[in-house]
């Protein structure tokens, strides 16, 4: 029997070392958290929104036909960036995108909370920006709607 622990630790150490180098690990943690912290929270979202966009533009993906070239295109942007992959499924009136293995940095619960907090708002300007790319509407919201840190992943609803 595997003593799911041991892997989980495991696992969260190899991601840790491997995601977010030591040189940048301990400074965008301080960062973050300074940022989800100290100031307001949509204002700090907002700007990390921001930057997520600014990164979709300076990687534009083009026009796909489906929603699965769309998820190969963005999975080879992400891959390029070593920030994880996607799975883009509709479901109802909304896409739900789920990003697994993205960088954060922190290893603490607190610095780990303001990371997901941080990266959840670069994720969503980097998401809508591309979305926008297929014809989507500025005005359709996308949001994190849950997370687990544990496997270091989110889910995103782009729509009503």
């Amino acid at each position: 029997m595997t003593n799911t622990n041991v892997n989980t630790a495991t696992y969260l150490s190899y991601y840790t070392e491997r995601h977010c180098s030591p040189q940048w690990n301990r400074f965008l943690a301080l960062v973050f958290d300074e940022l989800m912290t100290q100031t307001d929270r949509e204002g700090a979202s907002g700007f990390l929104r921001h930057i997520g966009s600014r990164l979709a533009a300076e990687w534009p993906l083009g026009e796909y036909e489906t929603l699965e070239a769309l998820e190969l295109s963005i999975n080879g942007a992400l891959n390029q960036l070593d920030w994880g992959w996607v799975s883009i499924r509709p479901e109802g009136n909304h896409l739900s995108i789920q990003h697994v293995a993205f960088p954060v940095p922190g290893t603490t619960e607190h610095t780990l909370d303001k990371a997901f907090q941080a990266m959840s708002a670069v994720l969503e300007g980097l998401y809508t920006t591309w979305i926008n790319e297929q014809g989507g509407s500025g005005k359709t919201p996308l949001r994190c709607v849950d997370t687990n840190v544990t496997l270091r992943s989110m889910t995103f609803h782009y729509g009503q």
